[in-house]
């Protein structure tokens, strides 16, 4: 559904975009993911396919207290990801220097983990409120290889691990479609959430491999800053069956630093995407088809990116079904396809195809017994 959703209730799955939206929490649910991942990568001479698989996440939550809208959540969510492998082929002319060739490769990421509760307000207004601790490991290798047996092949690893604490809050306003005065459009509602990362505490280490041996070249701790990201929304529901929303993502990553150095090719993510799902009115006797659930979705954004001054654009497009196990358990299906890059100053693209398989399940627990 184009990622977002930040003013979307959804009483049958956990949003982790919004905790205000954990007020409509109706049953103690669990969820997990995971998504296997294409990428078709070229530029004006060559071509290259890669794939993986990545966990995507888990979360558990349950309502404390409906008639305030209390809701509890945690869970770990992936926060960002490195993965490549690039080889550098040179060759000087006219030189007592042999050819050679520069590999570069890069694994690991950041991971977040939370927890979370929302309320309701006096007239309707959900709020929502989340603790985040994060922590990664990233490494980044260089290797310099000869092609004569005359000189010795060198390496160098740079390790970091980050961590640091954040927190998220939102909001999702009362019910706005009477202002509207049209039968068809109810459930109107605006959200609004903001994640702030703080600043991190990142252990560094350097390290180099030559015919010397292996030798830590330096270390120490230095301060990552993430800058702030907020996501503005509006959603409402169409004919009691589809919902619709629009989001608004903005993140100034022009403001991130790392040992208080900035970067320039960082630039600030201005994201637009928009959702749509069909969901069927619940009724007893259903058949299985009758109770799929389909969404639609598709964004447009303006990436951190910036190289050779050239800003790197992304467009995705996306859909999927759940489909129900019983009356509270899915299976969630979705197919991602996004484009982004360019070929300009012999730069790549990218076309990524994302298959994400996920399982919510929902029970009533803690039940209360009248004495």
């Amino acid at each position: 559904m184009g990622q977002l959703g930040i003013a979307l209730f959804d009483y049958d799955f956990i949003g982790s975009n919004n905790p205000a939206a954990w007020s409509r929490l109706s049953k103690t649910r669990i969820e997990f993911g995971l998504s296997y991942n294409s990428l078709f990568v070229s530029n004006n001479s060559l071509k290259s396919f890669y794939k993986d698989a990545d966990f995507t996440g888990f979360t558990f939550g349950f309502p404390v207290q409906r008639d305030y809208g209390i809701g509890f959540v945690l869970g770990i969510v992936p926060y960002s990801n490195v993965s490549y492998k690039v080889k550098q082929i040179i060759e000087v002319q006219e030189s007592d220097i042999p050819a050679y060739s520069i590999d570069y490769e890069g694994r690991g990421g950041i991971s977040k983990m939370f927890f979370g509760s929302s309320y309701t307000l006096p007239f309707d207004l959900s709020v929502g409120a989340t603790f985040d601790y994060y922590i990664g490991n990233l490494k980044y290798y260089s290797e310099v290889n000869f092609y004569d047996t005359d000189n010795v092949n060198a390496q160098f690893l740079r390790t970091y691990t980050p961590k640091g604490m954040g927190s998220t809050i939102g909001f999702i306003s009362p019910e706005l479609s009477s202002l509207f005065g049209d039968g068809s459009i109810s459930n109107l509602r605006i959200g609004l959430s903001a994640s702030v990362a703080g600043k991190f505490s990142a252990d560094t280490l350097l390290s180099s491999t030559s015919s010397l041996g292996t030798d830590s070249i330096g270390h120490g701790n230095v301060e990552m800053k993430i800058p702030i990201r907020i996501v503005a929304g509006v959603s409402f529901l169409l004919s009691n069956r589809y919902n619709i929303y629009l989001d608004y993502l903005y993140q100034p990553w022009s403001q991130y630093t790392f040992n208080k150095q900035s970067s320039d090719q960082l630039r600030d993510i201005n994201k637009i995407s928009g959702g749509l799902e069909y969901r069927p009115i619940r009724e007893i006797g259903a058949t299985f088809w009758e109770q799929i659930i389909w969404r639609a979705g598709l964004s447009f954004e303006q990436t951190q990116y910036m190289v050779y001054g050239k800003g790197i654009n992304q467009y995705l497009i996306s859909g999927g079904l759940s489909l129900p196990l019983s009356f509270e358990n899915t299976i969630d299906i979705g197919l991602q396809y996004a484009f982004r890059g360019t070929k300009d100053f012999n730069l790549f693209t990218e076309n990524f195809i994302r298959l994400n398989l996920g399982l919510s399940l929902g029970e009533t627990w803690f039940i209360r017994q009248d004495k």
